[in-house]
């Protein structure tokens, strides 16, 4: 049985997003992998554990990549400085590129923006939160503060791989005891002191070294670390249209996609019929109507203007007398 099977088959029965299925391999004997170089050599075919994703989350919408900073008073957060780069790659060990990266983390006193929590009250805060969308090598790189500790839990990174509305996968990474223990004895940190609650010990974790769940985290000349850990997703779903479309009836992908700020929409029906397309964003929340008229049957072209819009995942629709298809695009400015 191919592994693509093997994964869907588990996945069917809930297994795929619990536990990593595949068995590790070298990427130097799959030719087809065009990872970057530091990459190739890693075991790295896996499905990353699927974990909770915590009681302190919120969608800041936030597309930065250094996070360290609270935007309503530009407020620095400081701390050991921690570059990470994240990749995302597929079942194939394919990265996976135009896919969102959320993440979210304490900052230095062990505490969470956006909340009123044991260590302060952060509510309307939004520190150690953004997201980064993967480029082609499927990378999405963040700079930050090393995350402090809270009573209860290892040290740890929480995120979110988000395709359009649908989430493909929330989980959290740890990094070694040993790195955690250099961190917390620096000056920064100290007063503190190191983290009671081990890897081992930890709710989520369970083990020293977790398998797939923990970013090698290596000290580098600027007294900071350099961060790196990958992510391995089940197919990136996108948004398909309910039942089977009649022949004749078609919505095409947006070209370019990723687009900034314009992009064409082309769609064909085979018989006349009163056709309205819209653009929504993740919520559903319509955000422009492209057509909506009485058409003759043929195919037709039209340019969407994202301009006044944010960044992220829109949904354009396509509603042509009972036949209604949909797809997504992405934004990126």
């Amino acid at each position: 049985m191919k592994r693509r099977n093997l994964i869907k088959g588990l996945g069917a029965l809930g297994v795929a997003t619990v536990l990593p299925v595949i068995a590790s391999f070298d990427l130097m004997k799959k030719t087809k992998t065009v990872l970057p170089t530091h990459y190739k050599g890693s075991p790295v075919c896996w499905l990353t554990p699927q974990l909770t994703e915590g009681p302190y989350y919120f969608n800041a919408n936030l597309n930065r990549s250094d996070v360290r900073y609270n935007t309503s008073n530009n407020f620095f957060h400081d701390g050991i400085r921690l570059n990470m780069n994240i990749t995302v790659i597929d079942y194939d060990c394919n990265p996976v590129p135009g896919v969102i990266v959320d993440i979210w983390h304490t900052n230095i006193d062990g505490v969470y923006s956006g909340y009123n929590q044991p260590g302060g009250n952060y509510t309307g805060h939004n520190f150690m939160r953004g997201f980064q969308t993967t480029n082609q090598d499927g990378v999405a790189s963040f700079i930050t503060s090393y995350p402090g500790w809270y009573p209860g839990r290892a040290t740890h990174v929480h995120f979110k791989v988000r395709l359009s509305s649908s989430t493909i996968i929330t989980s959290q990474y740890c990094f070694l005891d040993s790195v955690n223990n250099a961190v917390y004895a620096t000056p920064l940190y100290s007063g503190r002191g190191p983290n009671p609650t081990t890897n081992a010990m930890d709710s989520i974790f369970h083990n020293a070294d977790p398998p797939y769940l923990r970013m090698t985290a290596e000290p580098n000349t600027s007294g900071g670390y350099d961060g790196t850990y990958i992510i391995g997703i089940n197919d990136p779903l996108g948004i398909s249209s309910p039942g089977s479309v009649p022949e004749g009836y078609s919505l095409s992908q947006n070209y370019p996609n990723p687009f900034n700020p314009k992009t064409k929409i082309s769609y064909t029906i085979p018989e006349s019929a009163d056709v309205k397309l819209t653009v929504s964003d993740i919520l559903g929340k319509e955000v422009v109507v492209l057509e909506n008229s009485y058409k003759s049957a043929g195919t037709y072209e039209l340019e969407f203007d994202g301009s006044s819009l944010g960044s992220g995942y829109y949904i354009y629709k396509l509603k042509a007398g009972d036949v209604e298809l949909s797809k997504e695009m992405l934004l990126l400015k």
